[in-house]
């Protein structure tokens, strides 16, 4: 499964819609759902699907999925 499928998988999850199609341009500005706890619980649930730690400053700037696609494709 590729980084975006994975992505979408987390966040349909966290943000309770099964429908959430995710592109890399997705942001906070597309839902209401997404909020500082959703947030938190996306941040985690991407630290353990892909067994990584996300840097500090991004978890506490998170805005966008392109974000999070750029940390772990890099």
């Amino acid at each position: 499964m590729d980084t975006l499928m994975r992505l979408q998988s987390i966040f349909r999850d966290v943000l309770d819609d099964e429908t959430l199609v995710l592109t890399k341009d997705f942001s906070r500005d597309d839902t209401e759902d997404w909020d500082s706890v959703a947030t938190v619980q996306i941040v985690l649930a991407v630290e353990e699907a892909f067994q990584c730690r996300l840097p500090n400053a991004l978890v506490g700037q998170l805005y966008s999925v392109q974000e999070l696609f750029d940390v772990l494709e890099s």
